[in-house]
């Protein structure tokens, strides 16, 4: 599987990007003041929905492209914080993505609330793209190794775990952005703005999970094999 192109129909991520508005937005809907701009932020997603178009690249590389903590595709290094945790011989594959929603179209720049609602919209949608993807490569899963229970790791890209946003210019390197509408600036950010790329590691275990302070944390990523966090996870 190599840039293989996956289509998410807008409809299928709805709910889910629903749901993600409302927590976002706060709402309560049972008052009548939400009630009024949960119809504000429907109205701009309905008029802009013609521009949601859900489109993701997905490429699976095997356990030898994961060494020294790093993946490693030809000349292209890939590396965060976070892997100084995982030990080779958990990994046993790796899945790129990338992943559009284009943009959620709104009538007037003028009026900020459209602005933000069209904004919010957005956002929501990359985020239900992504678990519905995620899913499907669950399934991808399933199909290469029936017989072995294999697992997921948390999402690594750039802006996480200590991996700068510049790192985005890598993934064009693995994944053709360009089939899918997508390319990126000198700075790493992705235009459609409403884009991510990212990779999951194939693990043999459950449970290995990312500590949130690894996404926050400042500290120099030499010094990730003394870290306390890390200590402390190990012994629990």
């Amino acid at each position: 599987m190599k840039n293989q192109k996956i289509s998410i129909e807008e409809a299928k991520a709805y709910p889910l990007a629903e749901k993600r508005f409302i927590r976002t937005c706060g709402f309560n809907l049972e008052t009548e003041k939400h009630q009024r701009m949960m119809k504000m932020g429907m109205d701009v997603r309905n008029k802009g929905i013609d521009g949601i178009k859900i489109d993701a690249l997905v490429s699976y590389y095997g356990s030898e492209v994961y060494h020294d903590s790093k993946v490693q595709i030809g000349d292209t290094q890939i590396y965060c914080n976070y892997f100084e945790q995982i030990p080779k011989e958990w990994v046993e594959g790796v899945y790129f993505y990338m992943l559009t929603v284009g943009e959620c179209l709104f009538s007037s720049e003028e009026n900020i609330m459209d602005f933000l609602y069209a904004d919010i919209w957005g956002t929501n949608y990359v985020d239900a793209g992504v678990e519905i993807l995620k899913t499907r490569l669950l399934e991808d899963l399933k199909q290469r190794f029936p017989k072995r229970d294999l697992y997921l790791s948390d999402e690594f890209g750039p802006g996480y775990f200590g991996m700068p946003v510049i790192e985005s210019k890598k993934f064009f390197n693995i994944l053709d952005g360009a089939s899918i509408g997508v390319w990126v600036k000198d700075s790493g950010l992705m235009i459609p703005q409403k884009t991510c790329a990212g990779l999951y590691l194939v693990l043999n275990r459950q449970g290995v999970k990312a500590e949130p302070e690894c996404m926050q944390c400042r500290g120099n990523a030499s010094g990730c094999q003394f870290c306390a966090v890390r200590a402390e996870a190990e012994t629990n």
